[in-house]
């Protein structure tokens, strides 16, 4: 998949020797690049390759994510503790 130049306003950061960007950003860039494409079918794309791409560990997870699984993990070792 062919990658557009950053706009001089997006960020591009490397995380574990992943280079990342925002979904916004690239969105925003290929709609650019092909503006007889609607949005949704430009998000629908950029999803599928994100779905290809990342089938493995994740690099990055919402904070969220982390704050979800304490809690599960929390409720998941009271009830072992519990018995």
């Amino acid at each position: 998949m062919c990658s557009l130049p950053v706009t001089p306003t997006e960020e591009r950061f490397t995380i574990e020797g992943q280079v990342v960007t925002s979904f916004s950003g690239v969105v925003s860039r290929l709609a650019a690049a092909h503006p007889s494409l609607a949005v949704v079918d430009i998000e629908r794309v950029v999803l599928r390759e994100w779905e290809a791409f990342s089938a493995s560990r994740p690099v990055v997870v919402p904070i969220g994510v982390e704050e979800g699984a304490a809690e599960m993990l929390a409720v998941e070792t009271s009830a072992q503790i519990d018995g």
